[in-house]
């Protein structure tokens, strides 16, 4: 160039870099609450299933696409501020502070890895890469992108626990700072209005319920193994993954689980009760939400996203992924034992037909597998149930061809609900949810499930 002038501003290169971070955190909240809204929205017909349905397959893909990039792009041009500031100084300029008298780091070295790093690779090879950083650079990791470090499979689980504290603190950040109450605006009175209003307070009201939960997150009473609102991914351990875990429980709860009803701990209650049961404290329990579940309106739900072929085909193999980083920290002499509860046990069947593998799987009124499905000779099959809608429902042929209580593969408990047994509990939600409880009125049911898995 004619007037002396090479490569690029790095001021500036730098300044865009966060610009693009900023925008794509901005972009990412707007994303979460807009997905929230989508799925509280009172708006019934085929017009509002179509466009939820556009939404979930088209739209919502399309912004978490954009929030992508503008993370990638921000790295990128992260990366090559770097290599001109070091070009700069191959051409005898000073070489930059942040790249100076690294320890244990070839000259000219980022002391941070990146996600770049990781970018494509098998759990397998995470794992080792991950081993092969000294601890200072593993620490900056989990600073730097504890997104990335908190729900990459292959990265060790109490590490991700740490990275997840951090995106915990980060979410109840966002709540107090970006999260106002929804006022009434006496101004729009459409005939709609005070029902849109309702839905989006409410929705606010359970976002804002989680702060408890997410504290205690920060704290280290709750552990999350992973933790990422873009891709719908919540899950729990529950005691403590290490050299001597003798038992490793998988536990997928069912239709409408969603992250607040994590705030409230029902859908970790069989598996504190089964890690509680456990006095030598081998058992370490995964309450998973790894990815999208039908869990928006009830209707939809149940009638459609619960039953639909394709729903399943999406979820499942990411529920693979996560037993895969499972297995990789798995002494050999544990045993893993995948627990399904109603739709959650037509997921872990769905990871079995991608290669995930149980010793144990147990269905709780499991619903009905999903296409492609066989038992595994080596698998120990059994299902629980009370009668109850759904049993009701398969029998009839209508949410299924096949289903653990009709399958030969498994081992078959049917127990008397509490109370009168007469045909209304052939009807019974409450039947189907009781099931799933580690309350005194499931304890015959709950004995039966420790005594399969434990033996005793």
């Amino acid at each position: 160039m004619s007037d002396g002038f090479y490569g690029a501003d790095l001021v500036q290169l730098k300044q865009l870099a966060s610009a693009m971070d900023a925008a794509g955190n901005r972009l990412q909240s707007q994303l979460i609450g807009l997905d929230s809204s989508v799925s509280v929205t009172p708006w019934p017909g085929p017009d509002a299933d179509k466009f939820r349905q556009d939404w979930l397959a088209s739209h919502s893909r399309l912004l978490r696409g954009a929030v992508a990039f503008l993370h990638n792009a921000s790295k990128e041009l992260s990366r090559n501020a770097e290599e001109q500031e070091l070009a700069s100084f191959a051409g005898g300029g000073s070489l930059p502070a942040s790249v100076i008298s690294v320890p244990g780091l070839p000259l000219g070295e980022s002391p941070t890895p990146r996600p770049d790093d990781i970018e494509g690779k098998s759990a397998v090879d995470i794992k080792g890469w991950w081993e092969a950083l000294p601890a200072d650079q593993r620490q900056a990791f989990m600073r730097e992108y504890p997104v990335e470090a908190g729900n990459t499979n292959g990265i060790p689980f109490n590490d991700r626990v740490e990275a997840n504290k951090i995106n915990a603190q980060n979410r109840i950040d966002w709540l107090k700072e970006h999260d106002p109450e929804p006022q009434f605006n006496r101004l729009r009175m459409d005939v709609g209005y005070p029902g849109r209003f309702a839905a989006e307070h409410d929705a606010w009201e359970q976002r804002q319920s989680g702060h408890d939960y997410l504290q205690s997150v920060v704290d280290g009473d709750v552990k999350l193994a992973a933790y990422d609102l873009g891709n719908n991914s919540i899950v729990e351990m529950i005691g403590e993954y290490k050299a001597g875990t003798s038992t490793i429980i998988t536990y997928v709860p069912g239709t409408l689980t969603n992250e607040a009803s994590f705030y409230g701990g029902n859908p970790q209650s069989v598996s504190r009760m089964l890690v509680d049961a456990d006095k030598s404290g081998g058992t370490v329990a995964f309450v998973y939400k790894g990815s999208d579940f039908p869990d928006g309106d009830p209707l939809e739900a149940f009638v459609g996203e619960a039953k639909n072929d394709e729903f399943v085909a999406g979820s499942s193999p990411v529920l693979k992924d996560f037993q895969a980083a499972v297995d990789l920290e798995k002494p050999s002499v544990a045993q893993t034992v995948g627990i399904g509860h109603s739709w959650g046990a037509r997921n872990l069947m769905g990871s079995e037909t991608n290669g995930a593998r149980y010793d144990k799987l147990i269905a709780l009124s499991g619903a009905a597998m999903p296409p492609g499905w066989v038992a595994d000779p080596a698998t120990d099959y059994s299902t629980y149930t009370y009668p109850d809608i759904l049993l009701t429902a398969e029998a009839n042929g209508l949410a299924g061809e096949n289903f653990p209580m009709k399958d030969p593969a498994f081992e078959k408990h049917l127990y008397s609900p509490p109370g009168d047994d007469d045909w209304r509990d052939h009807l019974s939600g409450d039947n189907h949810t009781l099931i799933a409880t580690a309350g005194s009125e499931n304890d015959i049911a709950m004995r039966d499930v420790r005594k399969e898995i434990f033996s005793d």
